[in-house]
């Protein structure tokens, strides 16, 4: 892309989304193994707690809106455009898909029969260390549907997408609904489809991406009176839901309910977050860094959780829990730009990072 093509928010944001999901899942180490978790202090449960309340509802959703604002409407044929998003996002996810399935066996994490079990097993069904690889599924299938949309998204007015928004917002709500009556608006086991299915899910980033794109014209003052309080109301609910319920649930997904992508604290607070960083209009003393670690930051989320963990188990071996934390993401943000942005220069480079 040419620089004067270059937007620089764009840059920043995925720079900076990129470290907050490597914060997620340092916090992880501290507490969950994705299907259980304990604490070990209430330190432990605070820090977790005070970090994760920030970047675990807003990472992922600032991708899809970035991706968003890039590439929708879709101005090339389908075709054109799936070959050129799926040789970029798919071929990397497969070497990755089978290099967590044996790679951890050089250093014994688990045994050769065991790796061979995991070959045999990528692609279809999560493997030790790669579960954080459900994004690319996911983005993927996104991938998918941006054709189909673009038409619709390339006449459609202000309020007509405002529409689509508002009916997306209840369903980020239903989750609640559900804590109450059960399956609601027909779900039900023979029905997976209910009445607001179609409107569901993370395609509603996607079009909040292109919506702010075209039609959000707000002054730096008024962003900032609405998205901060905003920030800091769902910040608050989410922080005090998450200590509440980890003295009364069992599992992770109960205890990270209101933290989840599909849900209002998440999509008001990424939307607060997009918001604020459209105002970074100039690159910047250290851009060409940011613009560096931008472009090499889908290498670094495909790599990053076959050090992170280790590195974890290295610094909480003398590191407070909350230092040990922002550490462990710092240094894996290091070493996975320095590994990932070395790895793109090689001739076969874009294979393997994208």
């Amino acid at each position: 892309m040419e620089e004067k093509k270059r937007i620089v928010f764009l840059d920043w944001l995925r720079a900076a989304a990129c470290l907050m999901v490597m914060l997620v899942h340092a916090c992880e180490c501290v507490y969950s193994d994705d299907y259980s978790f304990s604490f070990p202090s209430d330190l432990a449960r605070w820090s977790v707690g005070l970090i994760q309340g920030f970047v675990r509802p807003v990472a992922v959703p600032l991708f899809l809106m970035a991706s968003a604002y890039l590439l929708v409407p879709v101005k090339k044929s389908t075709g054109e455009f799936l070959k050129k998003r799926f040789g970029r996002v798919a071929i990397p996810f497969v070497v990755f898909l089978f290099l967590y399935a044996f790679l951890p066996a050089l250093w014994g994490e688990f045994s050769w029969a065991e790796a061979w079990t995991n070959v045999k097993q990528a692609g279809i069904n999560f493997i030790p260390r790669e579960s954080h690889l459900w994004f690319v599924y996911m983005m993927l299938g996104l991938y998918l549907i941006m054709p189909v949309i673009s038409p619709w998204l390339s006449r459609a007015s202000k309020k007509e997408e405002g529409f689509f928004l508002g009916l997306w917002g209840v369903t980020l709500c239903l989750y609640l609904l559900r804590q109450v009556f059960g399956p609601v608006f027909g779900e039900c086991w023979w029905n997976p489809y209910p009445f607001f299915y179609y409107v569901s899910g993370y395609v509603g980033y996607i079009v909040l991406g292109h919506f702010i794109k075209e039609h959000v014209r707000w002054s730096a003052r008024k962003t900032f009176l609405i998205c901060l309080p905003v920030l800091v109301a769902c910040y608050a609910f989410g922080l005090w839901q998450f200590y509440h319920r980890s003295f009364l649930v069992d599992t992770p997904a109960e205890l990270e309910m209101h933290w989840q992508n599909d849900t209002i604290v998440a999509g008001l607070m990424s939307a607060c977050v997009f918001l604020l960083f459209k105002y970074i209009q100039t690159p910047g003393r250290y851009y060409g860094l940011v613009r560096k670690i931008s472009g090499a930051s889908y290498g670094m989320y495909l790599m990053h959780m076959l050090m992170l963990p280790a590195i974890y188990q290295l610094l909480s071996g003398f590191l407070s829990i909350p230092l040990a934390i922002v550490c462990t993401a710092v240094l894996t943000y290091a070493v996975s730009f320095g590994l990932s942005f070395l790895i793109g220069k090689l001739p076969f480079g874009k294979y393997i990072v994208g």
